[in-house]
């Protein structure tokens, strides 16, 4: 009992920092007298956020579905959307914006459901018309590709041009990228590939069925390990740990083997992670609908529509510490629809009126000092604390990371830096009990080792290199 009070008073001032919720306040985003306003994307560009959804004012200024945050005052847009932005992208230094919107700024011209702003005002692209239904998806990799339900530019009739779901924009013409049967909700790069995640299950030039999710090698579609028994919303690329999430509307992975229904499959519940091989659970997934995906100091944090994770009730926002979905602080009320790490802050957008009990409709944010982010509830081993020591302590070359394993099997060592993030990670044999780590090309500054076993996060030292 001792050894336990004593780890706990060496522990105390890391509960000392804090985790809290941050409200706009009078700063929120909202359309007056509308209750069904909310916030659906967020984009850092050149050190901007730049934010879009269903809205038209914050605090005495009119801004108009798409907005620019600087940390400090919201600027507008122009004039905005007419209608509600859903996507955002940097391309070839102009920014793109996708959603439902009849057109951008002033411009009644070809600018409906997409338009490009060129830093003066907002222009169409290309040519040949606009797309003839929403744009929802938005990225690129040697292109700018954009994902929705649009069946064609230009509208209908015999002067349409035929795109279905997708197409690519290389900053002069438009390019066909295959036919898709059903609409596209998202888009990311994993181990430098393009994957696609939507309604659809038919591909063009595809070999399989692609339900759900789809990759491009950059010859052809392909399926992603059977897909996804539903509809994926969104997709989040953890380039640390080498996997892929995605989020939507599903109960299982693996549907199908070749074009056949999966013998297999993997019970899911709206949450599934991908490591380049087979698909797992996450959790135990949600109950509802998930709409976002964020990593924030290391740990996964999803939005949606849901109201329980796992087997906890916990509405609209959780946060996965490898083990369990936990509640973020008090929460918020309504749906959450986007989020994004923006200067060391977690900023959380939707449908809701107040976060951590605080009044801050649409947009707020969560914050954790990074001295508290390895402090979880139930995440520390008291009744077999084992030993971690890290030598010398500041250093300005090699530390020698000594441990005492709880089990007699393998555990990680991961490193990260002052901001929470993944630096390094190391594989400890069960016969180990230390390791030599060169840190003279490492930036300048505080970081933590934390040992984990059997993915709980037993301890943690904090080192300095100088």
């Amino acid at each position: 009992m001792k050894r336990i009070f004593f780890f706990l008073i060496l522990l105390s001032p890391y509960f000392c920092y804090s985790q809290v919720w941050k409200s706009f306040g009078v700063d929120s985003l909202y359309i007056p007298g509308n209750p069904e306003s909310f916030v659906s994307t967020f984009k850092v560009i050149n050190n901007n956020l730049f934010v879009s959804g269903r809205f038209g004012k914050s605090s005495t200024q009119d801004i108009k579905c798409i907005a620019i945050w600087d940390s400090i005052n919201w600027h507008p847009l122009a004039e905005g959307l007419q209608g509600w932005g859903i996507s955002i992208q940097l391309f070839q230094n102009k920014i793109y914006t996708g959603g439902n919107f009849i057109y951008a700024g002033n411009n009644v011209n070809n600018t409906t459901y997409l338009a490009c702003w060129n830093d003066t005002v907002w222009q169409p692209v290309g040519s040949i018309g606009s797309p003839n239904s929403w744009v929802e998806a938005i990225s690129f990799k040697n292109m700018l590709y954009i994902g929705g339900g649009f069946g064609g530019f230009g509208y209908t009739g015999p002067n349409a041009t035929s795109f279905n779901c997708i197409a690519a924009w290389d900053g002069a013409q438009w390019h066909h990228v295959n036919n898709f049967d059903n609409g596209i909700s998202a888009f990311t790069i994993y181990n430098n590939e393009l994957y696609a995640g939507g309604y659809f299950s038919v591909i063009s030039g595809a070999p399989n069925y692609c339900v759900g999710i789809a990759r491009d090698d950059g010859a052809q579609w392909h399926d992603v390990g059977g897909g996804l028994g539903g509809y994926v919303k969104t997709l989040l690329a953890d380039t640390i740990n080498n996997v892929l999430y995605a989020g939507g509307v599903f109960s299982v992975a693996g549907y199908l083997s070749g074009d056949s229904l999966s013998p297999n499959p993997v019970p899911v519940r709206n949450i599934a992670k991908w490591d380049g091989a087979q698909w797992s659970d996450v959790g135990g997934g949600f109950n509802y609908d998930v709409y976002t995906l964020c990593l924030y100091r290391g740990e996964l944090y999803a939005g949606g529509w849901f109201d329980t994770a796992g087997t906890q009730r916990i509405p609209h926002l959780a946060k996965y510490n490898g083990s369990n979905w936990e509640s973020v602080g008090s929460g918020v009320d309504g749906i959450v629809q986007s989020l994004i790490v923006y200067k060391d802050e977690l900023y959380v957008g939707g449908g809701f009126k107040h976060a951590g009990g605080l009044a801050s409709s649409c947009i707020a944010k969560w914050y954790i000092h990074p001295d508290s982010v390895f402090i979880g509830n139930g995440e520390l081993k008291m009744e077999n604390v084992p030993e971690l020591k890290v030598y010398p302590n500041p250093t300005n070359g090699n530390i020698t990371v000594e441990f005492i394993l709880p089990q007699p099997e393998k555990a990680v060592l991961k490193i990260y830096n002052s901001k929470g993030e993944l630096f390094r990670k190391f594989i400890i044999l069960d016969r180990e009990s230390k390791k030599d780590i060169d840190t003279s090309k490492w930036a300048k500054g505080v970081y933590y080792c934390v040992l984990e076993q059997r993915n709980k996060r037993l301890l943690q030292v904090k080192f300095i290199v100088e």
